[in-house]
């Protein structure tokens, strides 16, 4: 299953929305249910994904699967059209899965599609911007990642179980734009207080991210863009959560 602190952090998202629980859910690459199973329990109606069949969720971790009440639909490619219609779904979960895909764009331009207006989705990824995985940058080049890094010993067909792509959050704030999307809240799942000495940087971050969202101005449109950048950048949330849980809706 998700990291008990993603699941219970993904639910609570899910729980607050308008309309709960009336509402048609899609957990795309459900894993082995436990969100889906968890969200048609409280009365959604919810289907979800797999992959594929030899999905390294399904065969790598022990326990029974959690989708006995939930129409799961194999091999569902998130690079390609989703096969479902325009506005099917009042809310799409997309749980710990961008990160291995190898672009989300899209999966983000497909969830905007299927999504009824005034939808929402539900995002979780691990979150490359906090203040830890920059740190861990700075020194390392590398990100910090929960998994171990792609290696040489991995084939073509195993790498989408590895964090091949981890998110960039400004490309993710413009996908979500041109998919009809507007993100509405930022949620911690979880804050490590070993790092929270890093906010002392707060200041100079503040100020960094100001300059950079300020400079590069394209017309009206995008300095609207930069701004509403800006602000969710140097959310406490986006700085500390580990990972980056979202909820945005489909104006």
């Amino acid at each position: 299953m998700p990291q008990p602190h993603v699941f219970e952090a993904v639910l609570r998202a899910a729980r607050r929305l308008p309309g709960y629980p009336r509402l048609r859910v899609l957990d795309l690459s459900a894993g082995r249910g436990e969100i889906a199973a968890a969200l048609a329990r409280d009365g959604c109606a919810v289907r979800g994904t797999h992959f594929r069949a030899d999905d390294y969720k399904l065969t790598k971790q022990s326990g029974p699967l959690h989708t006995d009440a939930v129409p799961i639909d194999p091999d569902v490619d998130l690079t390609r059209p989703l096969p479902y219609p325009d506005a099917a779904f009042d809310l799409v979960i997309l749980c710990e899965v961008a990160e291995h895909l190898p672009t989300a764009i899209p999966v983000i331009a497909e969830i905007g599609r299927v999504l009824a207006p005034g939808g929402h989705l539900v995002l979780s990824t691990p979150n490359v911007a906090r203040l830890h995985s920059r740190w861990h940058f700075l020194f390392t080049g590398t990100h910090k990642l929960i998994r171990r890094r792609t290696g040489w010993d991995l084939s073509r067909d195993d790498l989408y179980a590895y964090h091949i792509n981890p998110i960039d959050f400004p490309l993710l704030h413009t996908l979500l734009f041109q998919a009809g999307l507007s993100i509405v809240r930022l949620d911690f799942t979880l804050f490590k207080w070993k790092h929270s000495w890093l906010f002392l940087l707060y200041p100079f971050l503040w100020l960094s991210t100001r300059i950079e969202t300020s400079r590069h101005r394209g017309g009206a449109a995008h300095a609207r863009g930069e701004e509403d950048l800006f602000g969710w950048m140097v959310r406490p949330a986006m700085l500390g959560s580990e990972q980056l849980l979202l909820t945005a809706v489909k104006g």
